[in-house]
């Protein structure tokens, strides 16, 4: 990796990508991310590697064989990232080692051998979800705001049309007024997100944390990006790990709104 300071932090893609989702805000975020890294090399005494593939709208980078850097843009809620981790304790999800919410920042555990678990069964995904959904903390963003927030913005980015988008909104309406008690969410358990561990089976990567219906990440991993066999996957989930099929699939129509 070029040192911070000497050069380009980001493959130019990521760049892009950023410039073109977040205008002037992102492109300003990237052009001071040089220096936010180079103060967390010398603060956390890491040796920096490559950039990992995968991120979105966070830099993550090795930071040794067993170590991952990640750093996200001020915009993100790095701090409810910080504190799920620290509840999950390494359990479903990579152990942090180090965070510092201010800088937007955290050092976890790398997991192996990290391929996408795009093959994973209703069962261990199911055992997945029994770790993750740990009580929420009292401050953290609930579900139904969270899920309407992506529906208006798949419709004002022309990712869906107003009446499903509607529909949608109704759903999530509908789901709330008599929703069960909550849990933790990991609020994007999509296959992007589930990877091959050695040590677990699966772990659960990037999440966006939020409190609510647990149907709602068992519909995330059906969804799959959109992959054939969505409501079979519904299905096997909602039997394995004893959640309503009606709620899960209702969801699924949510998720597949807004992507």
């Amino acid at each position: 990796m070029t040192p911070p300071g000497d050069g380009e932090l980001v493959h130019e893609s990521f760049r892009a990508f950023v410039a073109r989702r977040l205008g002037a805000d992102g492109r300003a975020w990237l052009d001071g991310l040089p220096h936010v890294v180079a103060g967390l090399t010398r603060d956390w005494e890491l040796e920096l590697g490559a950039e990992l593939a995968g991120g979105v709208l966070a830099l993550v980078v090795e930071a040794g064989p067993e170590r991952v850097l990640k750093v996200g843009a001020p915009w993100d809620r790095t701090a409810d990232e910080i504190e799920a981790l620290r509840r999950w304790d390494g359990g479903p999800a990579p152990e942090l080692l180090r965070a510092d919410a201010a800088r937007h920042a955290l050092l976890v555990e790398r997991i192996r051998p990290g391929t996408r678990a795009i093959h994973a069964d209703a069962g261990a995904v199911a055992e997945l979800l029994g770790r993750l959904h740990v009580e929420p903390w009292p401050a953290l963003r609930p579900l139904d705001e969270v899920a309407r927030r992506r529906v208006r913005r798949a419709l004002e980015e022309r990712r869906t049309a107003a009446e499903r988008a509607e529909r949608a909104l109704a759903t999530i309406d509908a789901l709330t007024a008599d929703a069960p008690a909550p849990v933790l969410l990991h609020g994007d358990l999509d296959e992007r997100n589930l990877l091959v561990c050695d040590r677990r089976g699966l772990a659960a990567i990037d999440p966006l944390p939020c409190a609510g219906d647990a149907a709602f990440d068992a519909a995330s991993w059906a969804h799959a990006n959109g992959r054939p066999g969505r409501r079979e996957r519904q299905r096997a989930l909602a039997a394995a790990a004893g959640l309503d099929p009606v709620r899960v699939g209702a969801w699924g129509e949510v998720v597949a709104v807004h992507g």
